[in-house]
């Protein structure tokens, strides 16, 4: 149930311009956005230097280079950008991507045993390696050079060879870059070396990695993925077409994290990476084409898996602060997508894994604030039951015996129990503006500036009430009319006469040559229930005096008392502030 968070209750359209009022709400200015082709230092990455001097010096001696990507969309980007831009150095260059069955997640041993029996000079790593200790040593064991570029949190020790990765402790850098962008400067830095230019046809690769992967569309990334977006609406890759069947409407955040990205993960979730990635570098329609209609057809298989996973283990669900849930009858690239629905279904962190012998591989999802990497180093300081473990903040995986379950379980949600708070809990809906009036579509087109939109850079939501004046309906839609004149499409029922409070996206819509604005509901409520009014409706409840009906049913949920000592207590506890609450951030300096 969504609680609504106003970034600004004093931004209203029009007194600010549409996108003007957006940017205010987020804390920005047209200077972010104009600053799009601002040049991004490679440099400003730690380890750059020495990375990009050994990447540099393969190039000029042309010697054979193995890179050593990861089966997910941000990997495959990584290694084809890499790939890609060594070949134009005058490297002799060769891939591998991972099983993720057979081979798990990084660089191991075997792969550099491989490798030296292949007579490679040099393995680089994207998108992994920045806690491959094992194969690093035995790359030093067996003579090989080993370079890592990468993206995720390094773990107290720190692999020593040449190394980039913006989250290394002591930098200073902008820390978010997906292993796509970190792979693209690295780039940049050996094209600086070798007086090269910029590989930049690489931005669109960079761009979808970046949303796929679900990294912050701020700062810098924001920068990389404006830049990749368009260039890909100038030029679309044949592999992308085709996935989208050839239809040529406008690529968007939404475009690539609901329809690309599933598509290409599916490949290492389901199948073969490489498949993806082929796609990726497909250079005509015929070579994309049948490439296209096996990822189809992969990701359908995807879908029904993951469903049937997802209602397995809510009928397992036991309550937990943290449910930790296995089956040897789960497949093993799925289990992360399945974790994400459990955690979004029961508001909690989840694990969810695929037991593979004497093995568990499990894939962690969280939300709010409760940070994974965190919690699963101190399990494993504490009861040293974890094989490995590793990733993000809210996205993370890890592997165990099977008999170990219980202690990790345990642990875990005892730390869960200790540290998640019911804010972690919440459903928010961020609401950029509220309209007054209805803009033209000139000021709503101006709001694809924003584009493209994902994780911190979500789709501009505005808030509008009024009366439902008309209510048209058919087969999966309903369109409802206020009486401002704006229309939009809702998933909720609405009854002509009804007064609602609506939160919407905005976008134009063109009939016989006619176009208009028009709204897509995010959430649509008879009243508001505001965390403030709230509070003066406590107090005066108190003091004997008369309060709302509404206003009585949550403190009867909270389990607050007229007279006595009432203990300290969270409104995001109640149901009925779940489904109605709302909470104003702040307002406009004047």
């Amino acid at each position: 149930m969504p609680v609504w968070k106003f970034r600004n209750t004093s931004i209203i359209y029009p007194t600010f311009n549409l996108l003007d009022g957006v940017l205010a709400a987020r804390g920005l200015s047209l200077d972010n956005l104009s600053g799009v082709s601002r040049v991004i230092d490679s440099y400003q990455l730690p380890g750059m230097e020495q990375v990009a001097g050994r990447l540099a010096e393969a190039a000029a001696h042309q010697e054979k280079v193995l890179i050593f990507g990861d089966y997910d969309c941000d990997g495959i980007c990584s290694t084809l950008i890499m790939k890609r831009f060594l070949e134009r150095c005058g490297a002799n260059v060769d891939i591998y991507l991972p099983s993720r069955q057979d081979d798990g997640y990084g660089i191991s041993p075997v792969h550099v045993e491989r490798a030296v029996k292949e007579n490679f000079d040099l393995i680089v790593t994207v998108d992994n390696g920045i806690t491959a200790l094992q194969a690093v040593e035995t790359a030093q064991d067996l003579g090989i050079d080993l370079v890592i570029t990468d993206h995720h949190e390094p773990q107290e020790k720190i692999p020593e060879v040449p190394l980039v990765d913006p989250k290394l402790p002591g930098a200073s850098c902008y820390r978010e870059f997906s292993g796509a962008g970190v792979a693209y400067l690295t780039c940049c830095a050996v094209a600086q070396l070798l007086n090269l230019p910029k590989p930049d046809d690489f931005l669109d690769l960079v761009s979808l990695a970046t949303v796929v992967d679900v990294c912050p569309l701020t700062g810098d990334n924001f920068i990389l993925a404006r830049r990749g977006l368009l260039q890909m609406r100038k030029k679309l890759r044949p592999g992308l077409q085709e996935l989208l069947n050839g239809d040529r409407y406008q690529i968007t955040g939404r475009t690539m994290g609901w329809i690309l990205g599933p598509h290409i993960n599916a490949a290492g979730r389901f199948g073969d990476p490489i498949l993806a990635y082929q796609l990726l570098a497909a250079e005509t329609p015929d070579e994309a084409k049948p490439l296209a209609q096996e990822l189809k057809k992969i990701n359908t298989e995807r879908k029904n898996a993951v469903e049937v996973i997802k209602k397995d283990c809510l009928s397992r669900y036991d309550g937990s602060d943290f449910p930790i849930l296995a089956s040897p009858d789960w497949h093993e690239g799925i289990v992360g997508i399945a974790a994400g629905r459990l955690a979004d279904a029961v508001s909690r962190p989840a694990a969810v894994g695929a037991i593979c012998g004497e093995e568990v591989k499990f894939s962690a999802r969280s939300l709010g604030d409760f940070d994974l990497v965190e919690a699963l180093a101190e399990c494993q300081s504490q009861t040293g039951a974890l094989n490995r473990f590793g990733g993000h903040k809210l996205a993370a995986g890890f592997s165990l015996n099977p008999k170990n379950i219980p202690e990790v379980k345990s642990f875990l949600n005892k730390i869960a129990q200790e540290r998640l708070q019911p804010e972690d809990q919440v459903h928010w809906i961020e609401v950029d503006a509220g309209l007054a009036a209805v803009p033209p579509p000139s000021e709503v087109v101006c709001l694809d500036y924003l584009e493209p939109h994902g994780k911190d850079n979500p789709e501009p939501a505005f808030y509008i009430k009024g009366q439902a004046v008309d209510v048209k309906s058919g087969p999966g839609w309903t369109l409802v009319r206020l009486n401002s004149g704006l229309k939009f499409f809702s998933s909720q029922s609405v009854e002509v006469g009804e007064r609602v409070h609506t939160v919407l996206s905005l976008s134009v819509n063109e009939y016989k040559g006619i176009q208009e604005s028009i709204g897509h509901a995010v959430d649509v409520r008879p009243f508001l229930c505001a965390r403030n009014d709230l509070l003066q409706q406590y107090l005066s409840w108190r003091q004997g005096g008369d309060i709302k009906e509404w206003a009585e049913i949550v403190f009867q949920e909270l389990g607050l008392v007229r007279e006595g000592e009432n203990t300290k207590t969270s409104l995001y506890l109640s149901p009925t502030f779940l489904r109605f609450g709302i909470v104003k951030e702040g307002r406009r300096d004047k």
